[in-house]
């Protein structure tokens, strides 16, 4: 005989509401939870890709309405999730547009800032909680933190330079989230990070000392000095009789390469994405479209140029062009089949190579980088309007070029007021 069990009426109500909801969850694509507050958090994964996000809701069938809302926009496209933490969308930023704009130094750069310097410090504040007044908490706590190398004996507090160019990476990260739409305006805009406040001695040394610091350049007896070695120990290389070919080519091309970025103010992943349809005798032209990099993991590779005005085409000075001819000579005479014609050069070590022949031949030492500023000052002095350096340079406007040489350019008009003077 079948025992009679007795059920509360309330109780009952409730298995049949859990049994109820539990089968209108299984009809509806996604899933839900319900809060006590009167918000649902809603839940889809489409292609193994994770959605959620928290809404209104008045109750139960109102999650559900607004649950097929959500799955529908996520399987649109349409759904911008607006709780992003700058962390998160930080890496959103680089996938998304640092990558295929930047070369993989760059891209690593940037990840080295934010892993070391700016997620711990931010990267868990939603986007839409990101205030300017959080920010500048931010960078009036990051200014006086020091540097971390192992191998120096004391570190010091980083450089303004160093803090700003952190302020521009979270600006352009917030700039794309603009962009997308998750945030109405950019809150690290107009943001002014002082220093003057500092009372530590050896903080405000090194501020001075930076303030100061300036991009180095040869003057125009050093331009002459240089120039005349290069292409003296061009052909010292070039006709020696007892040397390995690989090591001629090696020790004229590495004083060819200089010669050029001297002459021309390419940048150095512009000359190593140079070929011989680049850089012509018969126009006296070099011709950048494209740029060359190294990466231990891709090795070397050929990508866009820095940017859209980087793509130029200008003159060659004819004082170069004996030497251009020479060495295609030399190229097809040890039967050379690479495109690029510097291809057997390393892309990192011609730095170093560089560094350590200024420093045998007694000249004032200067970065490889500092090739091209040499070239725009010798320009300057000789009284070349600005436009044309600019777009010699392949910078992206004027005001670049401005920005870069205001210090060069003061120096110049003192010095054409003097002259006014002696007339």
């Amino acid at each position: 005989m079948a025992n009679n069990i007795t059920i509360d009426a309330d109780v009952l109500q409730t298995l049949i509401k859990k049994a109820t909801t539990k089968e209108n969850k299984k009809r509806h694509k996604g899933s839900y939870e319900l809060y006590d507050n009167g918000r649902a958090r809603l839940y889809y994964t489409l292609d193994g890709e994770r959605y959620r996000t928290t809404v209104e809701v008045k109750d139960e069938e109102d999650a559900k309405r607004k649950l097929d809302i959500f799955v529908t926009e996520v399987e649109k496209g349409q759904f911008i999730n607006t709780n992003y933490t700058f962390g998160e969308f930080a890496q959103i930023w680089l996938d998304q547009k640092v990558r295929p704009n930047s070369g993989e130094k760059t891209v690593n750069k940037y990840i080295g800032h934010l892993n070391n310097r700016i997620l711990p410090y931010i990267g868990n504040i939603k986007l839409k909680n990101l205030t300017k007044q959080k920010l500048e908490k931010y960078f009036n706590e990051i200014k006086k933190v020091k540097t971390n190398y192992k191998n120096r004996e004391k570190n010091y507090t980083v450089k303004p330079d160093t803090v700003k160019k952190w302020k521009s990476i979270i600006h352009a990260c917030l700039e794309y989230a603009v962009e997308c739409e998750l945030i109405y305006r950019n809150p690290c805009d107009k943001i002014k990070i002082i220093y003057t406040n500092t009372t530590d001695e050896k903080t405000i040394k090194e501020l001075v000392k930076s303030k100061r610091e300036k991009f180095s350049y040869y003057n125009t007896e050093e331009f002459k000095k240089v120039c005349n070695l290069l292409e003296n120990e061009f052909y010292f290389y070039y006709n020696l009789p007892k040397i390995d070919n690989t090591k001629r080519l090696r020790e004229v091309g590495r004083r060819f390469l200089v010669l050029l970025a001297l002459k021309t103010g390419m940048r150095r992943s512009e000359l190593f994405g140079l070929t011989k349809e680049d850089l012509v005798i018969e126009t006296a032209t070099f011709d950048v479209n494209k740029s060359r990099h190294y990466s231990k993991d891709k090795g070397k590779y050929t990508k866009y140029p820095k940017n859209y005005s980087s793509i130029r085409k200008k003159s060659l000075p004819k004082s170069i062009l004996s030497y251009l001819e020479d060495y295609y000579k030399l190229l097809d005479k040890l039967e050379y089949k690479e495109p690029y014609i510097f291809d057997y050069l390393s892309i990192d070590g011609i730095c170093s190579w560089f560094s350590k022949w200024q420093v045998i031949n007694s000249i004032h030492k200067i970065r490889f980088h500092d090739l091209r500023h040499t070239h725009a000052t010798i320009l300057l002095s000789l009284g070349v309007d600005v436009k044309t350096i600019s777009e010699r340079l392949g910078h992206a406007d004027i005001q670049t070029t401005l920005n870069i040489y205001a210090d060069v350019l003061k120096e110049l008009d003192e010095k054409s007021a003097e002259k006014i003077d002696h007339l």
